[in-house]
């Protein structure tokens, strides 16, 4: 079973308890302050947090946060522009990658060792994102993560390593799994 990141983009009174969640990604765009409180209260349950969007390798290294996904997937040269990002991120910083649902420029950024690389998945393209993920963790040892764009994507299936939910899509999925169990 894949380990899930929720991604929160908008300020939450969210409980950090879950135990399926170990991870959570904020968004650059969110007040600092919630950032800073969010990170303390999931710091002390043990959770990791990252921070996505604009400079977020910079702003995770200031507020000692534990890392950042930087978003290469619409650079022109997707390696420089993640080294330069992951030399603003704290030396033992947590660090994955966005890359463009390519079978190449994914094979290009795990030669950069990232923690995990992540590929955007629509429902309109699923089954080509669920054989891209399928051929990178054939090939590669590093993590792989598939990132749900829209609420009506299906992650059934998926072999990847981490799933990012936004809140809507994981409170689906953990009605879903609960009438399962």
């Amino acid at each position: 079973m894949p380990k899930f990141i929720l991604h929160i983009s908008a300020v939450s009174s969210l409980s950090l308890a879950d135990s399926d969640v170990e991870c959570f990604l904020l968004e650059t765009s969110l007040p600092e302050e919630f950032i800073t409180k969010f990170a303390a209260r999931a710091a002390g349950q043990d959770k990791i947090v990252l921070l996505n969007g604009e400079k977020s390798a910079a702003l995770s290294a200031r507020l000692k946060l534990d890392g950042a996904v930087v978003d290469v997937s619409s650079s022109e040269n997707p390696v420089r522009d993640f080294e330069r990002q992951r030399q603003l991120c704290a030396k033992d910083a947590v660090i994955g990658v966005i890359s463009r649902n390519r079978r190449h420029e994914a094979m290009l950024l795990s030669e950069c060792e990232p923690d995990f690389v992540i590929f955007k998945i629509w429902s309109a393209g699923e089954e080509g994102t669920r054989q891209l993920v399928k051929w990178y963790n054939d090939l590669f040892l590093i993590q792989s993560a598939v990132f749900c764009q829209e609420d009506s994507v299906n992650i059934e299936g998926y072999e990847t390593d981490i799933v990012i939910l936004n809140e809507n899509l994981y409170k689906i999925f953990v009605a879903k799994k609960a009438r399962l169990d």
